[in-house]
């Protein structure tokens, strides 16, 4: 198994197939550590909120992969990213996202690079490979 430079996993999506499926596959790539779901883009933003202000988010000396969903209700993967490329760089730091989606639209694609926060977009179904090839490109996994 390989060595992880994550905290945290947090996984937006309101399928809970599709969570169930990926915290399997995270743990059989090795992941131990805190896998946190949230059902859409709000409550994802609530926590982050609340980490910033009991300042538990400054004290994470390794980042957040955040796995995220386009289509959820209250709120979508564009919603999510409205709002928080308004927060502070100091926080948006802590994140590294990544789109998971069944979409087949480019126009998703596109849109969701138009986010400077959004480092990946996979296609679901997705699979180990997809998460350690994404994080070594980043530098947050080695063999």
């Amino acid at each position: 198994m390989g060595v992880f430079k994550i905290g945290e996993v947090f996984l937006v999506d309101d399928d809970p197939i599709v969570k169930m499926v990926a915290i399997k596959i995270l743990k059989n790539i090795g992941f131990e550590r805190t896998i946190t779901q949230f059902e859409n883009g709000h409550t994802a933003l609530l926590e982050i909120k609340k980490r910033v202000a009991d300042q538990t988010l400054i004290h994470q000396a390794e980042p957040v992969l955040l796995l995220l969903d386009i289509n959820m209700p209250v709120m979508d993967a564009w919603g999510f990213l409205n709002e928080f490329s308004q927060l502070s760089q100091d926080v948006r730091g802590h994140f590294l996202i990544s789109i998971i989606t069944s979409s087949i639209d480019s126009q998703d694609r596109k849109m969701a690079f138009s986010y400077s926060d959004v480092k990946d977009y996979i296609t679901k179904p997705i699979s180990g490979k997809h998460v350690t090839d994404f994080l070594t490109k980043h530098g947050l996994y080695e063999e």
